[in-house]
């Protein structure tokens, strides 16, 4: 029987199993799942696939390989390590019970062999079957932004995806949350019976995917014996996955309404630069939350931070940001800041300090839950001078940050007393106790006990173990002692009379 042949040019297989890669298990206990099936149809069109069960990746060749149809699997780890490095065409070789690779250094061949797995072990590829829904780059670029959204916390499973959301007859959606910040963007029309759940997936975030742009997206409907799947092409690649059968929240609950924001800021391009250079600066009372408190007034925006413990507030005045509506004073995740900045969502709505702060541009838009702020920082006095402006000189702005000296602040005007939650007005001369904790902060307290224990039980190893030397060297002291009378004891002895 002649042998399979399958050649490939180098550069596209490093292509191929760059994308393969971010899908294939190399570490599962099915040997199967760590090979990738090379098929050759009745075009001699070559096709290579990856699969870890809940998600298929399928790479289609843009060089035909003339021969018989043919379907056989390779080892994924040798070859990748094969082609790395390798300029040469690779022959990917199947014949009888064994499987070889083949490639050429310089002008000297060089080739590894290895037992073949049946193909027919590979898992089946499920097959989508509705209508090709044709997607375009500002769906592409909404996707990856609402992927950076999900969460990756096993504990809510339904939140570890991206909505298509069509419940809205008047517009469908891209969203997706973590349950801290939502991101969602509008403008669609999908031609969709009901809402289809995405999971966030690494071969997702590949920027060689949908490239070009464009895209197809097919599903196929759920069984009673299995989920259903939704299927994305572009160019040649097709990702293949299972999308998630739960219902997404209700979303839509969390948005301020339009009349509640009593204050707006829009960012310039200056004022954008100065925060994402600026903000990464500020220094971070915890490793966990990374707020940063937003001081807005008409005629100033201001970002302050402090270390753990610190007496004094490290504030970057941003220029550059036009107020409109009263001051307000928010804190919350600097991480969240720069990630809305990023995506260009440079209009921000404030109510309160208690409520959402919505990033908006176009249809897109992040909400991000504020966090409670303990001491909040004050701001400085009217007649303080601001930092000057960038000049046209300058490339990028010039983030000024100064601690300066707290010297008789105007504390900012805080929100009406009608817009704050009940449970949380307090009265200007007697602070109410705060009855609860969050569970945050709870978690982070008893970290923080169990490192005092910690602390603890080592400082008392650590005295046993001072003690256990002292005994050590006594003991030594004791046995030189013992050998010098046993010595002398040895010289008496050896003495005649």
């Amino acid at each position: 029987m002649n042998p399979t042949v399958i050649e490939l040019p180098a550069h596209e297989l490093k292509t191929a199993l760059t994308g393969l890669g971010k899908v294939i298990n190399r570490h599962s206990s099915l040997p199967v799942l760590s090979h990738v099936r090379v098929t050759r149809d009745p075009e001699n069109k070559v096709s290579l696939e990856a699969t870890d069960l809940d998600s298929t990746a399928i790479y289609q060749a843009e060089q035909a390989s003339p021969g018989l149809p043919a379907s056989f699997l390779v080892p994924f780890g040798p070859l990748n390590q094969l082609v790395k490095g390798c300029k040469a065409p690779v022959q990917l070789i199947a014949e009888d019970q064994q499987v070889r690779l083949r490639t050429y250094i310089g002008t000297s061949p060089m080739e590894q062999s290895f037992a073949a797995l049946p193909v027919d072990e590979f898992p089946s590829t499920p097959q989508a079957t509705s209508k090709p829904l044709v997607l375009d780059a500002t769906f592409r670029d909404s996707f990856r932004e609402a992927l950076d959204c999900c969460s990756d916390e096993g504990s809510r499973h339904v939140i570890q995806h991206v909505c298509l959301d069509t419940r809205d007859a008047e517009g469908h959606y891209v969203a997706a949350t973590d349950g801290r910040h939502l991101y969602a963007a509008n403008s669609f029309h999908f031609d969709l019976k009901e809402p289809v759940l995405i999971p966030n997936r690494d071969f997702l975030r590949w920027n060689k995917l949908m490239e070009s742009g464009v895209g197809e997206l097919t599903l196929k409907p759920k069984t009673a014996k299995e989920g259903s799947w939704v299927q994305l092409k572009s160019g040649a690649w097709t990702f293949i996955t299972k999308a998630g059968d739960d219902a997404f929240p209700n979303w839509k609950q969390v948005l301020p309404t339009a009349d509640s924001h009593l204050t707006r800021v829009q960012l310039n391009a200056d004022a954008v630069g100065t925060l994402l250079a600026g903000v990464p600066k500020l220094p971070s009372e915890d490793d966990y939350n990374r707020g940063v408190r937003l001081d807005i007034t008409p005629t100033q925006f201001t970002v302050q931070a402090r270390r753990k413990d610190a007496a004094e507030w490290t504030r970057l005045a941003v220029d550059g940001a036009q107020v409109i509506g009263k001051s307000i004073g928010i804190t919350l995740n600097r991480d969240y800041l720069l990630k809305a900045l990023r995506y260009g969502l440079t209009t921000l709505a404030l109510t309160d300090d208690l409520s959402p702060i919505v990033f908006s541009e176009g249809g897109r838009r992040m909400v991000v839950m504020p966090l409670r702020s303990g001491d909040a920082p004050q701001a400085q006095p009217a007649a303080t001078p601001q930092p000057a402006p960038p000049t046209a000189e300058s490339s990028a702005p010039n983030p000024t940050i100064t601690n300066p000296p707290v010297a008789a602040p105007t504390p900012l005007a805080q929100p009406q007393e009608t817009t704050m939650p009940k449970e949380t007005q307090t009265s200007p001369t007697e602070p109410q106790p705060t009855t609860e904790t969050s569970p945050v902060k709870a978690v982070i307290e008893h970290v923080e006990h169990i490192k005092e224990t910690l602390k603890s039980v080592l400082k008392e190893f650590a005295e046993v173990m001072d003690g256990l030397k002292v005994i050590e060297k006594e003991k030594r002291a004791t046995d030189k002692e013992i050998e010098s009378v046993r010595e002398k004891l040895r010289e008496i002895q050896s003495v005649r009379i």
